[in-house]
């Protein structure tokens, strides 16, 4: 175990909105709870992109994500009794985070006769009717809530498959329009299922409307993102972790758009009056992949002491690029309207993988396109213990921002959920060292002609 003599204090958030934004994953876990009390049908989710998870909600199913639950017990530090669990029940402690935290809470609901303790973080999570699984990005999720059935007494689980196309075959002939015809039958496939367990019928009226507003909730926090571009930069990662829960898990709320705006319109006034995020920025870093969001104070902390803003993290919650208009212009239909949008998603940075000869696109290509477009200094890399997919490319994207955009980076080791293996003093002296590193790097731009 890793003794941290320096202790971070939890972010301060740099945006009053970024402040606004628990009410969201609190109004998740209280909707559940209540539903429960009222008979009402709750389901457990995996991030999945809007691939599925906004047409159970149309079916009248309450959704809590323990990933966002995981992250949550994190932040806190109240993770570790149920990792401890997770581990006396034989799973590795490489395995995620988010399901060790998940299977140990799992078991002591179990234990508890399905009663949450009352001592759960945030409320907890009220037992499921079904679980919603995906198959995207990452490996462990085929196995994370088949594994729950032994805590959770048969409840049924559903696989949502995403094709998740290679560069080079994403431009093969009719490779995207068979992908786009396989998600929508999986969808198909799902809606029928779901029928059959909650005895009740689609109504298409409902989903097409929460269809709608997903779209225009995405393509406002998008918005935002361009906005970040900006320097000084208006927003740092700090407040994108927090308000990125609204349009990850609640795109189709009109709550979330409404919240967007009040978001917009913050970052817009401190773009259009020259108001960075924090009043020394000197650096401007990216971040990669998933945060240590036991510690999320460290970047308040090395902003303070280094001048280092966090411009932009991982694509993987960030909300898409616009989907070109005539993609989307005629398309009625809100299955085809969701295959497109998350296919998208997971293929939009295809030609920035080529380009630059990296794969999987989704992980690598983001970030070097970010690197001039955010005029940034460095990438800090944080490989996981706990996370293989957020972590096997990592050396990939810091040799080739190095190589391809003269962006130096730096690797803080650490992992999302177990605090227990993050060391805040050697990421505090790694961050220091490798500010010369960034001084450096920034001449050699300068002299190589480079935008920034």
């Amino acid at each position: 175990m890793t003794k941290n003599k320096i202790k971070t204090k939890k972010s301060n958030k740099t945006l009053e909105t970024a402040r606004e934004a628990g009410y969201f994953g609190k109004k998740m876990l209280e909707s559940a709870i209540r539903a429960q009390d009222e008979g009402k049908p709750i389901g457990w989710s995996m991030a999945n992109w809007w691939e599925g998870d906004i047409i159970a909600k149309a079916m009248g199913v309450n959704l809590v994500y323990p990933e966002n639950w995981g992250a949550f017990c994190a932040s806190i530090r109240r993770a570790e009794p149920f990792l401890e669990i997770s581990d006396g029940e034989g799973f590795p402690n490489t395995l995620c985070g988010y399901a060790r935290n998940n299977i140990g809470f799992a078991k002591t609901l179990k234990e508890n006769d399905f009663v949450i303790p009352a001592d759960a973080p945030g409320g907890g999570l009220a037992k499921p009717i079904m679980m919603l699984a995906s198959g995207a990005a990452c490996d462990a999720r085929y196995k994370w809530f088949q594994s729950l059935g032994r805590y959770l007494d048969g409840v049924p689980v559903w696989m949502l498959e995403l094709p998740q196309t290679g560069a080079r075959e994403f431009f093969l002939p009719e490779n995207k329009a068979n992908n786009l015809k396989f998600i929508v039958k999986e969808l198909k496939l799902l809606i029928r299922f779901l029928e059959d367990l909650l005895k009740c019928k689609m109504d298409d009226a409902k989903l097409e409307a929460m269809v709608d507003q997903a779209f225009k909730t995405l393509g406002l926090a998008h918005e935002v993102d361009l906005l970040r571009r900006n320097v000084p930069s208006p927003m740092v990662s700090q407040d994108f972790w927090s308000i990125m829960i609204p349009h990850f898990y609640l795109p189709d709320d009109p709550e979330a758009y409404e919240f967007y705006q009040r978001v917009y319109a913050e970052v817009k006034h401190k773009v259009d009056n020259g108001i960075g995020a924090i009043p020394n920025e000197k650096y401007r870093m990216m971040f990669g992949e998933l945060p240590p969001w036991h510690s999320i104070g460290f970047f308040d902390d090395i902003a303070e002491r280094y001048g280092i803003a966090m411009v932009m993290e991982s694509w993987n919650y960030h909300a898409p690029t616009p989907l070109p208009e005539e993609e989307i212009d005629g398309v009625t239909d809100p299955l085809e309207r969701i295959a497109r949008l998350c296919y998208h998603k997971y293929t939009e940075y295809n030609p920035a993988a080529l380009k630059y000869a990296v794969a999987p696109s989704y992980f690598s290509a983001p970030f070097l396109e970010y690197a001039e477009i955010y005029r940034t200094d460095g990438f800090m890399a944080h490989p996981l213990m706990s996370c293989r997919p957020a972590t096997y490319t990592l050396m990939q994207t810091l040799q080739r921002l190095e190589e391809k955009r003269l962006v130096p980076g730096v690797v803080v080791n650490g992992d999302i959920i177990d605090l227990r293996v993050f060391n805040l003093e050697e990421a505090y002296s790694k961050v220091e060292a490798f500010t010369e590193t960034m001084d450096h790097y920034r001449e050699l731009r300068r002299k190589a002609g480079m935008a920034w």
